[in-house]
C-alpha cells in the first residue's frame, strides 16, 4: 500500500489498506440498495402511482432541497466525537426507511404520494448527514497520493455491480403481469433494505481516523468561511451552482421519457445501463491515473464538456430510432465518470484546510443541492406547463420535454469557462494535458499501425 498515515490519524498502514479493501466491499452493498431504490424503479414506481409531471419534478427536487441537512454533520460530528457513529446510524436508518412501503405493496394496497413522498424526504435528509460525514471521513483515510486511482477503481467495482443488479431486476419486472407489477416493487424495495443494512453493519467495523482537534468556531464561519475566505473553492462553487441550476432541469425526465415516449422495457432500461456501466468500467481506471497523474482538473474540465452534448442528443431519438440513447448510454460511462471522479477529487483538493473539513463538504452539498432544487422545481413547472406540446420536426414527434433537453444541452457548455477560472495547485494546465494525451494516443495508434502492416508482410510472404 502506497501512501503513508496522515499525521495524527492513529492508524497504520496496515489499518488504511483493511480500511479501503473494506469500502469497496461496504460500497457494493450500498450502491446494490441505490440501485433498487433508485432510477427506474424510484420512477417508474411514481409513474405507477399516477405522479404528474410536475411531482416529477419534485421528486428531483427533494434530495436536492434535502441537501441542506449536511450542514448538521458540522455539529454532530463534534457532539458525538465519531465519524463511524453518525454515518452507521444516520445511514442505516435512512436505508432502511423504505420498508415502509413494502407491506402497502406486498398486500397490493394503495400506497398515497403522500406515504411515497414522505419516505423519500426521511431517506434524503438522513442520507444528506450520512454522505458528508462519510465524505469527511473518506478524505483522511485515502492517501492523497492514490486518491484518483482508488475512487477509479471502487467506482468502477461498484458500477459493475449497479449495471448487473439493474439489468437483472429489469428482466425479471418485465416478465411480471401488469397485476403484479406492485408485488414486483416491493420485492425491489424489500431487498434493498436487506443490502443497506448490511453495508451499515460493514460500515460499523471499517477505520476511523482520528479527528483532528479543532477550536470552537462560531457558525458564521463554520456555515461561510471557505465561502469567504478561500477563492479558489468559491470559484468552483459558482460553477458548480451554476451548472446544476441551468444544466439539471432535465435531470428528472430522461427515465420518465424513456419509459413513456420512447417505449422502452424495464429490461430495456438495463440494457441502457449495462452499456453505461461496461464503458464506465473501463474508464473509471483510466480517469483515476489521469488524475494521479495530471491533476483533477483537465479531467473534469474535458468531461463536463462531453456531458454538455448528452442532453442533445435525446432530441433526435424516437422509439424506431434509439441510437442516440445508446450513444447517451457510453457516454454515460465515459463522461459521467470522469466528471464525477474529477469533481470529487477537486472538493477533496482544494478543501484542504482540517479545521473545515466537514464545512467544505457541506457547503459543497447545500450549493449543489439548492441549485438542483431550483431546477428541478423550474423543469417540472415547464413540463407540466407544456404538457400539451405536439408537432412534428424531421420524424421526431415533439413533446413537453424536447424543449428542456435543448435548453439543458446549451446551458452545460455556457457554464465551461467558469471551471476554467478555478486554480488547483495539482492539476498541470489544461491545454497541456491534452497535448501529452493526444501525443500519447498518436504514439499508440502509430504502434498499432506499424504491428498491423508488419502482420500483412508476413501473411503475403507466407
Amino acid at each position: 500500500m502506497n501512501g503513508a498515515p496522515g499525521p495524527g490519524s492513529g492508524l497504520t498502514s496496515r489499518d488504511i489498506g483493511r480500511g479501503l479493501r473494506l469500502s469497496i466491499v461496504e460500497g457494493v452493498f450500498a450502491n446494490g440498495h441505490l440501485a433498487l431504490t433508485g432510477g427506474m424503479f424510484l420512477t417508474g414506481l411514481a409513474l405507477f402511482l399516477g405522479a404528474s409531471p410536475f411531482q416529477m419534478g419534485l421528486l428531483a427536487a427533494v434530495p436536492a432541497l434535502t441537501a441542506s441537512f449536511g450542514f448538521l454533520s458540522t455539529l454532530l460530528v463534534r457532539r458525538i466525537g465519531s465519524r463511524r457513529k453518525l454515518v452507521v446510524w444516520t445511514g442505516g436508518l435512512g436505508k432502511a426507511v423504505f420498508i415502509a412501503l413494502v407491506p402497502f405493496l406486498a398486500t397490493r394496497s394503495r400506497v398515497g404520494l403522500g406515504l411515497f413522498f414522505g419516505v423519500v424526504v426521511a431517506y434524503n435528509v438522513l442520507m444528506a448527514v450520512a454522505n458528508t460525514t462519510w465524505n469527511s471521513w473518506m478524505s483522511d483515510l485515502v492517501p492523497e497520493d492514490r486518491r484518483g486511482r482508488f475512487l477509479g477503481l471502487r467506482n468502477a467495482v461498484l458500477g459493475g455491480v449497479v449495471m448487473l443488479l439493474t439489468y437483472g431486476a429489469g428482466r425479471f419486472m418485465d416478465r411480471l403481469e401488469p397485476a403484479d407489477l406492485e408485488l414486483g416493487y416491493a420485492l425491489a424495495f424489500g431487498a434493498a433494505v436487506l443490502l443497506g443494512i448490511i453495508a451499515s453493519v460493514m460500515l460499523a467495523y471499517q477505520p476511523e481516523p482520528a479527528l483532528v482537534s479543532r477550536p470552537r468556531v462560531p457558525l458564521r464561519e463554520r456555515l461561510l468561511g471557505p465561502l469567504l475566505e478561500e477563492p479558489q473553492f468559491r470559484r468552483m462553487m459558482i460553477f458548480l451552482g451554476a451548472w446544476f441550476l441551468t444544466g439539471t432541469m432535465a435531470s428528472p425526465f430522461y427515465m420518465a421519457h424513456l419509459l413513456t415516449n420512447l417505449e422502452f422495457s424495464f429490461a430495456h432500461v438495463g440494457v441502457y445501463a449495462v452499456l453505461g456501466g461496461t464503458t464506465g468500467l473501463l474508464f473509471q481506471l483510466l480517469w483515476g491515473w489521469l488524475i494521479d497523474r495530471f491533476g483533477p482538473k483537465p479531467v473534469t474540465l474535458v468531461c463536463f464538456g462531453l456531458v454538455g452534448f448528452m442532453p442533445l442528443l435525446w432530441i433526435v431519438a424516437t422509439p424506431a430510432f434509439r441510437l442516440p440513447i445508446w450513444i447517451d448510454g457510453v457516454l454515460n460511462g465515459v463522461a459521467w465518470t470522469g466528471a464525477n471522479l474529477g469533481m470529487l477529487n477537486m472538493i477533496l483538493g482544494l478543501g484542504d484546510n482540517p479545521v473545515r473539513k466537514e464545512s467544505y463538504f457541506a457547503t459543497f452539498s447545500v450549493v449543489v443541492g439548492l441549485a438542483t432544487f431550483a431546477a428541478s422545481l423550474a423543469g417540472g413547472v415547464i413540463a407540466q406547463a407544456l404538457q400539451g406540446l405536439s408537432g412534428n420536426v424531421f420524424g421526431v414527434r415533439l413533446v413537453n420535454y424536447h424543449p428542456l433537453f435543448l435548453v439543458t444541452g446549451l446551458a452545460r457548455f455556457a457554464c465551461l469557462p467558469l471551471l476554467v477560472r478555478v486554480q488547483e495547485r495539482r492539476s498541470r494546465r489544461v491545454v497541456r494535458t491534452l497535448r501529452v494525451l493526444g501525443s500519447f494516443a498518436l504514439r499508440r495508434l502509430g504502434y498499432g499501425k506499424g504491428v498491423f502492416l508488419q502482420a500483412l508482410r508476413a501473411r503475403s510472404r507466407g
